[in-house]
């Protein structure tokens, strides 16, 4: 009986012992160390675990160290990566020891691939990752064409175009995809800010020298970014204070009188960083090569001042806040018009003044407690404005919010987030007065899922809810499959709705002389789109990921899309939904070779695209859409005598262009190239000359009868190719490092 109950008190104390040892934590593993590279720290590297999802679980701060805390059995594996940097992967044995040192080298590349971007799934993925494809622009392929805004660069990007749609006062919009400049969604750090009236007149007041990339997602992102996201996304991520130079200068003037200065500090204020970067352009000089009587280009007087705070380190940014200011006063017009000829039918001129003002927030939790990601912002923008003797003078205040929680459950990474947008928008014009306020909700939700090593799935739903049209849904499913080592397929396929704000998206609405018909009430656009994109990286010469090749194609059908008919009626334009479907669908391939040992870099792609409008059994194609678009960079580096020399052009291909009497309703070929050189003088300083337009290629005929602009039939919206000819910059620019 003894016997018998000291075999049973063992056996349970046996029991309760291993139940003890297998519930009993598993003791972490401190990981600390630097990241260099040639010497050097390197900083807000991101070091992930990988198995299953990869990880985030420390970056390194200013000075390369990084302290990561890590609950592993056995092998744990980290990877260490970094902008502009080849990863690197360490295999770590957890169960010896509870801390390790260890200091990790990176080497240099070129390749865009190890680029964080976040503008796919509102969370940061390597551009390799990620399961939409996402462009990157660095700041280096800006500095190649030179320009005081971000628009005169982007019709030198594979599927980008800079449409004008006024050869008076050169108002202008992006094109995706040959799909108007509406519905490109652009983002100012991950947050909608610059849309409706901003999207026609506000871009130009972006300085290039504040951009610290690019993120271009072409297709639909309506699921994350709401309704102006249907044809794609630019999302411009400027500089963080903690990594720019403390001090940069950047000049330049044209032969055609062209001037502009931009000047950026980042002084330390306690414990947070502060950007402050103004920026001015300056014309009054009036050219008139074509002897049109109006000028080749516009004369302007615009200021831009940003003031960005950032609070934390680069890897760690809890808050970050940032202002901008921005005024421009910009006409186009006769030699003879003169200020108290504002708004007279005596001499023609038309004269736009914009005030703007926007501020934004971003406030993250620590990532390992909560994930969670706070977004607010708030623009006003005021438009004072005569095209002749009509007026347009209009106001827009947009607020945001954005809240989103992104935790990790095993292999899906999900994103579950709400929204608010309140607008009031009012308008004067000829044609009628706009008066609205109104609030949008939304919900969102993804889940960016992996299946094996090889495939990844993002599935996500946007409802919003719209005061006049109801309850919106935007969903959007992507596949992303690893075919090999160095090749990556993709499937994306998602729907997107815009409610249009008529007279500040379209331009022909507001200049000439015909007069503006609304049909009926018009309804939400809706837009169905795929695209299919295949890169490959290749070894070129023993480098690794020196060329990358890319191809894509894509197909977006719109319902309900509102059409300006401008031939039924010569003095007419009448607005409606389209009683039938419109088509954007085309492909593209795009090459690139880089590598910092070797001093060439290019860059080409070229796109062809068939954007059409089926109605009542016709076919027409759209305006402005050109069939074909080839564009190419080039850029050799002199080492020995420290200077740099870049070749940047497009080719154009036929559009169709609106129609008037006695010119042709097809646009011809059409090529823009510049050419600059780039001299270093001493470390961070640089004298720059370039020749712009270099065969002077200059559109005729972009002003239809402009010897009698109160006439019945002139008309400023026939522009398809560059009205300025060639001129010559010189300027300088100059940074105190960091």
């Amino acid at each position: 009986m003894r016997t018998s109950s000291f075999v049973v008190l063992l056996s349970c104390g046996t029991a309760l012992a291993s139940s003890a040892v297998a519930q009993a934590p598993i003791p972490p593993l401190i990981v600390s160390g630097h990241v260099t590279s040639g010497g050097r720290a390197v900083v807000g590297a991101t070091i992930e675990r990988l198995g299953g999802t990869p990880t985030i679980v420390a970056r390194s701060d200013t000075a390369g160290h990084f302290r990561a805390r890590i609950v592993a059995e056995g092998i744990a594996t980290l990877r260490f990566r970094a902008i502009g940097h080849t990863p690197v992967v360490r295999r770590l044995d957890a169960g010896r020891r509870d801390t390790l040192s260890l200091n990790v080298e990176l080497t240099a590349s070129a390749s865009v691939l190890n680029t964080v971007v976040t503008t796919a799934t509102a969370q940061e993925r390597y551009v390799s990752d990620a399961a939409v494809k996402v462009d990157v622009i660095t700041p280096a392929f800006l500095q190649r064409n030179v320009s005081n805004n971000l628009m005169d660069n982007v019709s030198f990007l594979n599927g980008l175009n800079q449409q004008v749609d006024c050869g008076v006062c050169f108002t202008n919009n992006i094109r995706i995809n040959g799909m108007e400049g509406p519905y490109t969604a652009v983002l100012i750090d991950g947050t909608p800010l610059v849309s409706a009236l901003a999207t026609v007149y506000g871009l130009n007041g972006i300085d290039p020298s504040l951009i610290e990339q690019l993120e271009i997602m072409k297709g639909p992102g309506s699921t994350l970014y709401g309704s102006e996201a249907m044809g794609g996304v630019i999302n411009i991520v400027t500089k963080d204070p903690r990594l720019a130079p403390r001090l940069s200068i950047n000049a330049f003037g044209s032969s055609d009188g062209e001037t502009s200065l931009s000047i950026g500090a980042t002084p330390s204020v306690g414990s947070a960083r502060t950007l402050l970067s103004v920026n001015g352009a300056y014309n009054t000089h009036f050219v008139d090569r074509n002897a049109d009587g109006f000028s080749d280009l516009p004369l302007v007087k615009r200021i831009s001042v940003l003031n960005k705070w950032s609070l934390g380190t680069p890897a760690r940014q809890p808050l970050t806040v940032t202002a901008r200011l921005y005024a421009e006063d910009r006409f186009g017009g006769v030699r003879a018009w003169r200020e108290a000829d504002r708004g007279s039918s005596d001499v023609y001129g038309e004269s736009i003044r914009t005030r703007r003002g926007e501020l934004l927030g971003t406030w993250r939790a620590d990532p390992s407690a909560i994930p969670l990601r706070v977004d607010v912002s708030a623009s006003w923008h005021d438009q004072n404005s005569f095209y002749g003797a009509q007026p347009y003078m209009a106001t827009q205040a947009v607020a945001f919010s954005q809240g989103a929680w992104s935790p990790v459950i095993g292999r899906h990474s999900l994103l579950i987030g709400g929204t608010l947008k309140h607008q009031t928008y009012r308008d004067s014009t000829a044609a009628q007065t706009t008066r609205e306020s109104r609030t949008t909700p939304g919900i969102f939700a993804q889940d960016d899922m992996l299946f094996g090593t090889r495939t990844t799935v993002l599935a996500g739903l946007r409802l919003d809810r719209h005061e006049v049209h109801g309850v919106i849904p935007s969903p959007r499913l992507a596949v992303r499959w690893l075919a090999d080592e160095h090749t990556t397929v993709r499937v994306n396929g998602a729907t997107g709705f815009r409610v249009v704000n008529l007279f500040t998206e379209d331009h022909a609405a507001l200049t000439g002389a015909r007069a503006v018909r609304i049909a009926e009430r018009l309804e939400p656009e809706r837009s169905a789109s795929v695209t299919v994109g295949v890169n490959r990286v290749l070894d070129v010469q023993g480098i690794e990921d020196a060329m990358t090749i890319d191809v894509d194609a894509f197909v977006t059908r719109f319902t309900n899309r509102i059409v300006g008919d401008f031939d039924t009626d010569p003095a007419l334009i009448v607005y409606r939904n389209l009683d039938g479907i419109a088509v954007t669908r085309g492909a593209s391939i795009a090459l690139g070779y880089a590598t910092l040992r070797k001093p060439l870099f290019a860059n080409a792609g070229v796109t062809v695209q068939d954007v059409y409008i089926r109605e009542r059994g016709r076919r027409r194609a759209v305006p402005f859409a050109p069939t074909v678009q080839v564009v190419f960079s080039l850029g050799y580096r002199v080492d020995p005598i420290g200077m740099t020399v870049d070749w940047t052009g497009r080719v154009q291909g036929p559009s169709a262009l609106p129609r008037f009497d006695g010119l042709p309703d097809r646009s011809p070929w059409l090529t823009e190239q510049h050419v600059q050189f780039t001299k270093r003088v001493r470390r961070g300083a640089e004298v720059y000359a370039a020749v712009k337009n270099v065969f002077d290629y200059v559109q005729r005929n972009a002003i239809i009868d402009p010897f009698n602009p109160f006439g019945d039939a002139f008309a400023t919206e026939r522009v398809y190719g560059p009205l300025q000819g060639r001129r010559v910059v010189l300027g300088v620019r100059h940074a105190v490092g960091r």
